[in-house]
């Protein structure tokens, strides 16, 4: 696979993330941050992702599938959102602004 064989992920506002979690039933949410802070708060049925567990996910997830990934404040998740673009997923997105933002979108 080339550059040019990529599929780009796409870096999304908080506002249109917040219209994603709603419309889409079959979108996969994931939480970038680490453990600690996503025990203190997450958005609802977000999984908590660390480079450890891509792989494992990468390979349950149909291609298919939509990806969410938002982290503190837009930057790691984008690295993840590559990753998932690199294994050919179809329709990933990176929030802009983090979970904070993300939240009060979603508020």
């Amino acid at each position: 696979m080339n550059a040019n064989d990529r599929i780009p992920f796409q870096c999304i506002s908080p506002a249109q993330a917040a219209d994603l979690i709603r419309q889409e039933s079959q979108l996969a949410v994931f939480d970038v941050r680490d453990l600690s802070a996503y025990r203190l708060g997450h958005v609802a049925n977000a999984a908590q992702l660390s480079e450890e567990r891509v792989l494992a996910w990468i390979k349950r997830l149909p291609k298919d599938q939509p990806v969410l990934i938002y982290c503190y404040h837009g930057n790691a998740s984008q690295t993840y959102a590559q990753m998932f673009s690199d294994f050919r997923f179809q329709r990933v997105f990176s929030v802009d602004g983090g979970y904070e933002k993300l939240m009060a979108a979603l508020a």
